[in-house]
């Protein structure tokens, strides 16, 4: 008999076996395991040699440890390129929604010619909204899967879009655009975070390096054929065309199939909630709250999330209004379409490398995290005084898409080190919460800037002291709190012997 913490106790040999399906069925004795109001169970093929591998060895074997783990054999391997393939097309449309609101928002100006502040209000909405609602996406995706939560995403974004092509005025517009387009965002993109922390151990730094250049690499296609869609068809085929171009989400989500780890993490999840007399079945809204503000009470995390709302806050007012910048500046739209097209480009080089480099021991990953908030800083402190010529937009463009993805890259690495593999999903939740808040603020204040007055510039200096703060605050987290050393241990040396596997 084994026994190991978060899993029941098996028998070796203690299994049903279906004549049919020829499926055989750990029989499990500890009632904490429950999975939707029944005993857990795992299921495998028995016409297959890994199955029958995982069942004989993988969940039965300890190598003698107190607490023992079962060993994934899809980490790192197999159908876990394929998701990441997913998650890159996913993050793909959700670069283009968030960093190129920009070029939707000189569509929405063009088209019901109001004032910027109100116009910047339906893209803030938009792009907060997919931070804000973190929470929720969390909650969806550990009740049910990862897998709900993007094909859900996609549909959320097929009808925001398409509402906003009928919508009459502005307000209608913050409604479908920034509400619920914006919902469909937060649930694509905190599930597509955690799924690929679910699917790779090892090689996690750098397949969420892959995943997040998505967003580059959005920005860098769609920025443009957003642009050439507007030309062509107009605001109204604009809005119609790209609500087809994002229920792609809906296929990207159906390779997301739940992981032996994700499985074996809401099992532990849900041996926790019944450890303390809570009924996870029960959506109890106090519950899911005290679950949160204890994550938010570790002060690493609170101090990532004050980091995070700070960062996002100047990097979204950059994004909104850099491209209507460039256009004051003298430069055409199609340049600036341009621009963010090379930041985009560069966003898949600095990401990827930033995962490649967090992966080398030698590397602190949290002198990693917060040194490009510092450089981009001061940068865009520069920036007003170099804007007016091409060379100088084109230097900014560098600096901004090589800097501005990094903490993204590190943002599950980071967190995990102080709250464990089980609270991964809620750390991210609270962090993309705070990120909301800031996305929210800062092209508002940038738009009050500009209606009462003032110039670009000062909207600029704004973000670039915002930087500032962020690299500040976000290094505290390493001063304030040790990382979990028994959690870094179990959690992750363990699973970095056990899931040791060629690709």
């Amino acid at each position: 008999m084994i026994t190991t913490i978060g899993m029941p106790e098996i028998e070796g040999n203690n299994y049903e076996e279906s004549a049919d399906e020829c499926h055989c069925r750990l029989k499990t004795t500890n009632e904490s395991l429950l999975e939707d109001g029944i005993n857990v169970s795992y299921s495998f093929d028995l016409k297959t040699e890994e199955s029958r591998e995982f069942l004989n060895s993988s969940l039965l074997k300890s190598e003698g440890n107190a607490r023992a783990h079962p060993n994934f054999n899809d980490v790192d391997r197999g159908w876990a390129w394929v998701v990441l393939a997913g998650s890159f097309g996913t993050f793909c449309l959700m670069g283009a929604t968030q960093f190129s609101a920009g070029i939707v928002h000189m569509i929405l100006l063009d088209k019901y010619d109001s004032g910027v502040s109100l116009a910047s209000v339906a893209g803030a909405v938009h792009v907060s909204i997919i931070s804000i609602a973190a929470p929720i996406s969390t909650f969806v995706l550990e009740r049910f899967s990862c897998r709900v939560a993007i094909v859900t995403s996609g549909c959320l974004f097929f009808l925001g879009y398409l509402g906003t092509a009928f919508a009459p005025n502005i307000e209608c517009v913050i409604f479908t655009y920034g509400i619920v387009a914006g919902f469909g965002g937060a649930l694509g993109y905190t599930a597509n975070m955690v799924l690929v922390g679910y699917y790779f151990q090892k090689k996690r730094n750098i397949a969420m390096g892959i995943a997040v250049s998505g967003a580059g690499f959005g920005i860098c296609v769609l920025s443009q054929l957003m642009l050439y869609i507007h030309t062509q068809y107009g605001s109204f085929g604009f809005f119609l065309i790209m609500s087809g171009i994002f229920a792609q989400s809906i296929v990207f989500g159906m390779v997301a199939k739940p992981s032996q780890l994700e499985i074996y993490t809401k099992a532990r999840r849900r041996e926790l909630a019944i450890a303390n007399n809570s009924d996870s079945d029960t959506f109890d809204v106090c519950n899911h709250a005290k679950a949160y503000l204890t994550v938010l009470s570790n002060k690493a995390v609170l101090f990532l999330s004050l980091g995070m709302f700070k960062f996002c806050l100047a990097t979204y007012l950059i994004y909104m209004h850099f491209p209507h910048y460039v256009v004051e500046m003298g430069f055409s739209p199609s340049v600036a379409a341009n621009f963010l097209s090379l930041s985009g480009i560069l966003t898949v080089a600095g990401r990827i490398l930033t995962g490649s480099f967090a992966s080398v021991k030698c590397v602190r990953e949290d002198i990693l995290y917060c040194l490009p908030m510092f450089v981009l800083g001061f940068m865009t402190i520069l920036y007003p005084y170099i804007s007016s010529t091409f060379a100088g937009n084109l230097t900014y463009t560098v600096f901004l898409g090589l800097l501005y993805g990094n903490a993204y890259v590190l943002t599950a690495s980071v967190s995990v080190r102080y709250t464990g593999i089980v609270n991964l999903a809620k750390a991210i939740g609270v962090q993309y919460f705070f990120a909301g808040l800031g996305a929210l603020i800062g092209p508002v204040i940038a738009g009050i800037i500009i209606d009462a007055g003032g110039l670009f510039d000062e909207a600029f200096f704004t973000a670039s002291a915002f930087l500032l703060l962020a690299g500040v605050v976000s290094g505290m987290a390493t001063f304030v709190s040790q990382p979990n050393s028994q959690e870094i241990e179990i959690e992750e040396t363990e699973f970095n012997k056990k899931t040791s596997t060629p690709l």
